[in-house]
């Protein structure tokens, strides 16, 4: 089996978490530090450890990138530098499946951590009302 195929079994989930779906910029950085064009995109799924995001063209696994994330109540976007772990992008997966790429974040410090946690309570009460 595929590398990639095993990171992204390893890394599946069922369902998507509610409201995890926040807007993304990244770039591509190759070995030199050099980033290419600016890409704008949305999460599917979004924790802690990295995301998963949608994208008609996913960068191969192993590519780095600089990431923005904005997550509502922050005052400015969450930076972070992840790394492709898998891909969907319709050619050796189901073509009906959304294309997008699974990225693990790299160094999220103490701020960056609490913002996406407080974020993601917002999320529970927010579920918690609504089923009340």
């Amino acid at each position: 089996m595929a590398e990639s195929k095993r990171e992204r079994r390893g890394h599946f989930r069922g369902k998507p978490r509610p409201g995890r779906r926040v807007e993304v910029r990244y770039r591509i950085v190759d070995k030199q530090d050099e980033s290419g064009p600016e890409h704008l995109a949305f999460t599917k799924n979004i924790g802690v450890g990295g995301a998963f995001i949608l994208t008609p063209d996913p960068s191969p696994p192993g590519s780095n990138l600089q990431i923005a994330l904005q997550v509502p109540a922050t005052r400015g976007p969450i930076e972070v530098n992840g790394e492709v772990r898998w891909i969907v992008d319709g050619k050796h997966d189901e073509p009906e499946r959304e294309h997008g790429m699974g990225v693990k974040f790299n160094g999220l410090d103490v701020e960056q951590l609490l913002a996406l946690n407080d974020y993601f309570g917002s999320l529970t009460d927010t579920v918690d009302h609504d089923e009340s």
